[in-house]
């Protein structure tokens, strides 16, 4: 009882540097490139996971070849291109309406579950899925209705950068599993999908630099450092979260993150988002969506 109280515990913290990431994103993106958050992101990771990475878990990190290459496909997927679709919707749509439709993940893992794996949806899986889809229509008509947001064909370019995110994260589970299947520790395997991303985005950097001839600095300020504690934290606390509580109560907890970020942004970014009635709606239905789906 005492772990599931303190799994569920490092869950809800999880779920408050998950929105303390995605205001604090806001607020860099104003002044910064999504670039320059990406790069202080990998770079507070990378000197926080890799030495408690290689200090609890040595001698044995149980990386084999085929853990190291599901690994690297999910940091891929989820820690780069996740986070370069993700931070490019907030920097556009805002968090309060980019946060909603990043959360729609799920559905895409299950759409994959059901026609990559064969498995079959049950009711309650079903009416998640439908939920989850309802609030992302609501997020999407909001936009429209907003003059926060672009118009035309502008804002549904916008709309596919969280979108294409949330597509990325339901695809990166699948590597996340072939990898731990091999035995790996899972705080080993969370850094080494975060070297993965880190050495992708300087593969990226070098190639726009060589392409374009522009030089590229990464900068930084107060509120990139923040969001990326922030995602470290998040990281820590939820892999914490998943060595003592079962995904069933996990999952739904992080969910709540969402709505951590409508109300912030409501209270926190009055000047910068107009938060309507119908993003709070929105992020119920998103949370509800979510928790369903576990269930499912």
């Amino acid at each position: 009882m005492a772990d599931l109280l303190a799994g569920a515990g490092f869950a809800v913290l999880s779920a408050a540097c998950l929105a303390v990431q995605s205001l604090t994103v806001r607020l860099g993106t104003k002044t910064h490139r999504v670039a320059d958050v990406i790069a202080a992101m990998f770079g507070v990771n990378l000197l926080v996971l890799v030495p408690v990475a290689a200090f609890t878990a040595y001698p044995d990190y149980g990386l084999t070849p085929a853990a190291i290459a599901a690994f690297a496909v999910s940091g891929l997927l989820g820690s780069l291109l996740a986070r370069f679709c993700y931070f490019h919707g907030i920097a556009r749509l805002g968090a309060s309406r980019a946060e909603p439709l990043k959360a729609l993940f799920p559905v895409f893992a299950t759409a994959i579950a059901v026609a990559a794996l064969g498995e079959r949806p049950t009711l309650t899986l079903a009416a998640g899925v439908g939920l989850l889809v309802l609030g992302g229509a609501v997020v999407a008509a909001d936009s429209r209705a907003t003059p926060a947001t672009a118009s035309g064909r502008r804002l549904w370019l916008d709309l596919v950068y969280p979108l294409a995110a949330a597509l990325f994260l339901g695809i990166d589970p699948v590597f996340t599993k072939l990898g731990l299947a091999e035995g790996t520790a899972p705080l080993v395997g969370l850094t080494t999908r975060v070297v993965a991303a880190a050495l992708g985005f300087l593969a990226y950097v070098a190639w726009h630099s060589h392409a374009t001839g522009e030089r590229w600095r990464p900068r930084a300020n107060r509120w990139l450092l923040g969001a990326s504690v922030a995602n470290t934290g998040y990281l820590v606390t939820y892999y914490a979260a998943l060595d003592r509580a079962p995904v069933a109560v996990v999952t739904p907890l992080l969910g709540v993150s969402t709505l951590f970020v409508v109300v912030g942004a409501a209270v926190l970014l009055r000047r910068d988002e107009r938060v309507t009635w119908r993003l709070g709606v929105a992020a119920v239905l998103v949370v509800a969506g979510a928790a369903l789906v576990v269930r499912g």
